[in-house]
């Protein structure tokens, strides 16, 4: 069974994952390439006009709670992760080739509620791999101080495409006349927008310092510690983590992230719903009924012409 349909609302987040192929570590093998990933979270957000709560770049994948009101994720996703994809061998020279993903991103429904918790998952995530255990030895790009100050970082986008053309035309060109400035910006976590910058600031680090000293507890009483700063440095890119999640085509993927029973029950009745006028109006819509009406936020399934007859030479 395959990886099951996503559908798009403007009523809902999303929390978004991409793993790098056999959970290879990539993603953290240079500053360049880090600051390329982040300049076009920044680009693409701005052109689809997402809502980014927060990213995580992690050594082999890439995650975010986000809300799509255009109902627009899959470009989104589309561009992000296929733009990452063409920035890698530019920038560790080491990169075999073939493709970076090990498969195609997954997306679960969050509830506004929700966001916070996946949040602060997201911020914490160094510490809950046994990376580091505070943020502040963490030696990679962290959005928390961002998110939270709302500090609107710039980055440097080349149109490469463009600039690969001009060039191939024999035209003289300079990378600068191919680059944008873009601003990386983060969406408050819903529910304190009421609050001054500084009062929620101070709110979300308390919050995150609680969390994080629970985290710290349970990891050493279950025998755990943290590789550390230096060892992170350290690591080969490309090489396999030494623990990390797995799954196979057949997994369970939860359709829905919330803490609360009646918010879930809510949303999956939701999802179930769109799921089963999905596939009848896809059903028809196959058939040859190609004015069927699908429900908001899913694609048309793809239709495929049949074979053209042979010549006949005779």
């Amino acid at each position: 069974m395959g990886y099951h349909p996503r559908f798009e609302t403007t009523e809902a987040g999303s929390f978004l994952t991409t793993r790098c192929r056999n959970s290879e570590l990539w993603l953290n093998a240079s500053s360049e390439l880090e600051r390329a990933t982040l300049g076009y979270a920044a680009k693409y957000a701005e052109r689809y006009k997402v809502t980014l709560y927060g990213i995580a770049i992690e050594g082999n994948h890439i995650q975010s709670p986000a809300h799509f009101p255009g109902l627009n994720r899959a470009h989104f996703m589309r561009d992000l992760n296929s733009s990452i994809s063409r920035a890698l061998p530019r920038y560790v020279r080491s990169y075999p080739g073939g493709r970076l993903w090990g498969r195609r991103f997954s997306s679960e429904l969050t509830p506004f509620e929700d966001i916070e918790k996946e949040f602060f998952y997201t911020v914490l995530q160094p510490v809950q791999d046994g990376l580091v255990e505070k943020l502040s030895e963490y030696p990679f790009y962290n959005c928390f101080h961002d998110a939270v100050w709302d500090v609107r970082r710039r980055y440097k986008v080349v149109r490469w495409g463009d600039y690969n053309e001009a060039r191939k035309n024999g035209t003289h060109v300079r990378i600068s006349d191919y680059t944008e400035i873009v601003s990386l910006k983060f969406a408050r976590v819903p529910g304190y927008e009421h609050l001054s910058q500084k009062a929620y600031a101070h709110l979300m680090q308390a919050k995150l310092e609680e969390k994080r000293v629970e985290i710290v507890k349970k990891r050493y009483s279950d025998g755990l510690g943290f590789m550390g700063r230096e060892r992170l440095l350290a690591v080969v890119p490309g090489s396999l983590p030494g623990n990390t999640k797995t799954s196979s085509i057949d997994s369970h993927r939860p359709r829905v992230l919330s803490a609360c029973p009646v918010r879930h029950r809510f949303w999956t009745n939701w999802y179930f719903g769109n799921y089963y006028q999905y596939k009848e109006a896809s059903r028809e819509y196959r058939a040859g009924n190609l004015n069927v009406r699908f429900p908001e936020g899913t694609y048309k399934p793809p239709i495929l012409s049949p074979a053209p007859k042979p010549k006949d030479y005779s």
